[in-house]
């Protein structure tokens, strides 16, 4: 019973020590969630969604991205599979100190919109008219 009880104690703090995974992380290497819906975004990230109205697979990050090649999305986008480049439909905010940034290219190039604390982009031909971001986004930055 002794070695039963240890191994279950050993098994157990491996576990507790062991890196969860994210979904989101700052950086180059987040994933995705499979979740839908406004009130899936936790606070202190920016998220955004493959499709407009909030839906279908989200993604969060919560640092700068210079790549969204470099993020993992097994949504099925067509253009570039399994990235999150050039696959976003709708945004969201939910920082807790400042404005977020999307850019349509690369390294925080190319044009941009600005997201402020809170704020979020249901479609973008019909929220803030800027049909150009939609399935357009390569990067993100937060104000400094």
């Amino acid at each position: 019973m002794k070695k039963k009880l240890a191994a279950l104690a050993g098994a157990v703090a491996l576990l507790a020590s062991a890196p969860v995974a994210s979904a989101a992380t700052s950086g180059a290497t987040p994933g995705d969630v499979e979740a839908s819906g406004l009130s899936s975004c936790p606070s202190t990230y920016a998220c955004f969604w493959v499709d407009s109205g909030y839906r279908g697979t989200m993604g969060k990050v919560s640092g700068d991205n210079d790549n969204y090649m470099n993020l993992r999305n097994s949504s099925g986008c067509t253009r570039y599979p399994g990235t999150w480049n050039d696959c976003i439909s709708s945004i969201a905010n939910r920082g807790t100190q400042c404005t977020v940034y999307f850019f349509t290219n690369a390294n925080g190039g190319g044009r941009w919109h600005s997201l402020s604390r809170g704020d979020e982009v249901a479609d973008f031909a019909t929220g803030y008219n800027d049909p150009a971001f939609n399935d357009a986004i390569s990067s993100n930055r937060w104000c400094r």
